[in-house]
């Protein structure tokens, strides 16, 4: 127990002490921060912010002429203009009245309307806000009057049909607002970020032990610790270290998911899951250790990193599919595939996380899973206990996929 607490604390104080590791710690969520707190400023600091833009716009006493030479409206109810539209018998009496400063601008509703839909704005200046608005306010007054200036037509016209949905299986169905982005979009960002934080701790594992074989430390090591006790000690104080990182960098995304729905309006639908939070840590410190694990694994019996991070592909595989299923597993969350993918050990680390950020999981799938995944873990330490002796460890023989696939879920005799 010694011998692992003393590995722990070297490996651990030596990542720590990294320059790298904490620029990465702090840069990653600072600069997001930074960015977010100009955003901030900016809008502060606005003369005019663009709802004040708009509401000067639209509040502008001075209505819009409409001049219709189609003769296509009977009527200008004042529940539709509210006064924003008034009729003129001809375009000579428009100009002269927007030229006087009584107008805005006017429309001209050409003769041939009816078969081509052609109209006319003439306006003094540049008002795009105005008239964006304006023309929904005209469009809805033509199709008032087509419907024959019938206003329980005209709103049965403007609201067609009112539709519910009933679900044969209300516990499978999906329920998500298909309209919200965040119902892709939280998922997409939680699978990217739990896969890239266990590839990326995963893969010190692999750098720590190589660059210890390369540089002959690993002979130091091994004359004061046993190789198994190494092992133990490095994965401890690696996934301390990840699960830091992880702790900072997730929760500093969901504090900006928070604080920038003020400044960043489509923010304001999205938000992170309880589940997610309260899931994130066990499945990410069993995803650690399962792929880290095979990464130290795999450190121990390349002769050097260049070929260790050759032959990590392999081992990477299932999360690479992951990502590349991404739009599936988003898309049908109750799925056979999903289910699947929820489950399988090498997959379940990131898939379970993109579950929940969907909805809500069967208990019976998320007690499975962790079963299936921690049970995993403790066969993949054990086997890769098998690769830390010195036969592997001290030799410089070149690496065999096979040979360590079966000695870490098979079994081995060590020398």
């Amino acid at each position: 127990m010694r011998d692992i607490l003393n590995v722990f604390k070297f490996e651990f104080m030596t990542v720590l002490r990294r320059r790298s590791f904490i620029l990465g710690l702090i840069l990653v969520p600072l600069i997001p921060s930074l960015l977010l707190g100009v955003l901030n400023l900016i809008n502060q600091d606005e003369s005019q912010s663009v709802e004040e833009v708009i509401i000067q716009e639209v509040g502008s006493p001075l209505p819009i002429g409409v001049v219709d030479q189609a003769n296509v409206i009977k009527e200008y109810p004042e529940w539709l203009t509210q006064g924003r539209l008034v009729p003129l018998e001809s375009e000579a009496d428009a100009r002269e009245k927007t030229a006087a400063g009584q107008l805005q601008g006017f429309y001209v509703i050409e003769p041939d309307y009816l078969e081509t839909g052609n109209m006319r704005f003439i306006k003094p200046q540049i008002s795009m806000i105005t008239e964006l608005l304006q023309q929904d306010v005209l469009k809805d007054l033509i199709n008032y009057n087509l419907l024959g200036a019938d206003q329980e037509r005209f709103m049965r016209f403007m609201n067609p049909a009112n539709f519910t949905f009933e679900y044969l299986n209300p516990e499978t169905a999906d329920t998500r607002d298909q309209s919200n982005a965040g119902t892709y979009w939280v998922p997409y960002a939680v699978t990217m970020f739990f896969y890239m934080i266990i590839v990326i701790s995963s893969g010190l594992m692999l750098s720590a032990v190589t660059k210890d074989k390369e540089n002959k430390t690993i002979e130091i090591l091994l004359t004061s610790a046993r190789p198994l006790h190494l092992f133990i000690g490095k994965i401890l104080a690696f996934g301390l270290l990840s699960l830091l990182q992880m702790v900072v960098w997730f929760g500093t995304l969901v504090l900006l998911v928070d604080m920038g729905k003020t400044s960043l309006p489509f923010l304001q639908n999205i938000s992170i899951p309880t589940s997610v939070l309260w899931a994130s840590v066990p499945f990410y410190i069993a995803g650690f250790l399962l792929y880290g694990s095979l990464m130290a694994g795999m450190g121990a019996v390349a002769p050097n990193l260049r070929e260790g991070n050759q032959s990590t592909f392999v081992l990477s595989l299932p999360l690479i599919f992951t990502i590349l299923s991404i739009n599936q597993l988003i898309e049908t969350p109750f799925s056979s595939f999903t289910t699947f993918m929820t489950l399988f050990p090498f997959t379940s680390p990131v898939v379970m996380l993109t579950r929940l950020s969907v909805g809500p999981v069967p208990a019976w799938q998320l007690i499975a899973s962790i079963a299936l995944l921690v049970s995993t873990v403790l066969i993949v330490i054990h086997g890769v206990a098998n690769l830390f002796s010195s036969q592997y460890l001290l030799s410089g023989q070149k690496i065999k996929i096979g040979l360590f696939l079966r000695t870490v879920f098979i079994g081995h005799p060590r020398a």
